[in-house]
């Protein structure tokens, strides 16, 4: 199996069923690195997969968003300029209504133009936010289960981990 990374990489799984085992390739952008698997890695890897893979459909589904957002918004900048440069040369040959209703129009595209932009923005850093609080869950999930781990083993934890996990 393989997946390009926008020409700039992709990742791979090599399987080799002889010693029921697996590696994963990865190159980036000059960087190469071969985790090998294991059989039960593998097992947890397919289980883990078809979550992944949806994940990977959604990021791409937001980047479309956000691209056509990005497109939009230069057209509107574009057909702003031009509405205000014709409503200038109507405005010099008399049409004054045509001019104001020209101004009009432009202004209501460039507010929706920046409606657009600080909508992309805040999802963008949402999206960021939301990704460091994962992270920061999933390394306090890490720390409580290996305390959990050490105390069902009968081991002493360490003062900052007990801390964070209350003792029965």
């Amino acid at each position: 199996m393989s997946i390009s990374l926008d020409g700039n990489g992709s990742v791979r799984l090599w399987t080799r069923r002889c010693d029921e085992s697996a590696c994963l390739v990865i190159e980036t952008s000059g960087t190469y690195c071969e985790i090998a698997m294991d059989r039960v890695h593998v097992e947890a890897l397919r289980d883990q997969l078809p979550e992944v893979l949806a994940g990977l459909d959604l990021w791409a589904v937001e980047d479309d968003g956000c691209a056509k957002a990005a497109v939009a918004e230069r057209r509107a900048v574009q057909a702003v300029a031009r509405a205000l440069d014709l409503a200038v040369a109507v405005e010099e040959v008399g049409v004054h209504d045509v001019s104001t209703s020209l101004r009009a129009a432009a202004t209501e595209a460039s507010g929706r133009a920046e409606a657009a932009d600080a909508a992309v923005r805040a999802f963008g850093n949402a999206t960021v936010e939301v990704d460091y609080a994962t992270e920061k869950l999933n390394y306090a999930m890490s720390a409580a289960e290996a305390a959990l781990r050490r105390l069902r083993n009968g081991d002493q934890l360490p003062e900052r981990a007990v801390s964070g996990v209350q003792r029965r």
